[in-house]
């Protein structure tokens, strides 16, 4: 699918055919310009300015050497071991052997755009996946307290609704039982109906906290070598 043309001042993005990707400020806060090519990503000083016929030149397909500041960063695509996005800080992580080098954007659409973009070009070396715990973590919690809310229900309520039935006068106010019949009549006063309403109810609880945990959504993403090609 052709991707659609992006026309802010600040964030070119223009689908020519060299496959240039090109980011600048104040969508980009920690570098001036951030230009990603088929095989490259070229990082520019946050101080750097370019002057607008560079940056034109650069759109058109003009070799990139000599006209990007001489501090400009530039990492090999095919050199990643990790790229790690977070998506509460709009940060983006670039790990390779031998450096590190952290994006920031100003706002998540610029952040997932060349997060995106990473992974078009890298995603025949680089696995996606993301901070969410698996399916057995996440519902392990809350259908543990799910099961202890109706085994304490039914417990309690039958043990409820059997005090009623053996409650019985003792013969003897002296004798041991008379203890266990005075616990018995505690708890007749309780009504089954109230306890299974209490239970269904922090049932619904847990059953919403299961829900929301289950429908949290990821807070980072990342981009993993796999370890047959970690050497390569």
């Amino acid at each position: 699918m052709t991707p659609a043309l992006n026309l802010s001042p600040w964030d070119t993005t223009l689908p020519t055919l060299n496959g240039r990707r090109i980011w600048r400020t104040p969508a980009v806060r920690s570098h001036g310009l951030v230009l990603m090519t088929a095989l490259r990503l070229h990082l520019t000083p946050a101080n750097a300015e370019l002057a607008p016929e560079l940056v034109k030149q650069i759109e058109a397909g003009a070799a990139v050497e000599g006209l990007l500041p001489s501090a400009t960063d530039s990492l090999l695509l095919p050199d990643l071991e990790e790229a790690e996005l977070d998506l509460t800080t709009f940060t983006i992580r670039l790990q390779t052997a031998v450096l590190e080098r952290r994006l920031q954007f100003a706002d998540a659409e610029t952040a997932d755009d060349v997060f995106a973009k990473l992974l078009h070009r890298t995603h025949h070396i680089l696995t996606l996946s993301t901070d969410r715990p698996d399916t057995l973590h996440l519902i392990r919690a809350p259908l543990g307290v799910i099961a202890g809310i109706l085994i304490a229900t039914l417990t309690l309520a039958l043990t409820v609704s059997a005090a009623a039935d053996l409650t019985s006068p003792p013969a003897n106010p002296n004798e041991a039982r008379a203890w266990l019949n005075e616990w018995l009549r505690l708890l007749a006063k309780l009504d089954w109906r109230w306890i299974c309403g209490v239970g269904g109810g922090a049932c619904a609880w847990a059953q919403l906290a299961l829900i929301r945990r289950w429908h949290r959504p990821p807070t980072r993403l990342f981009l993993t070598r796999s370890e047959s090609l970690r050497h390569i």
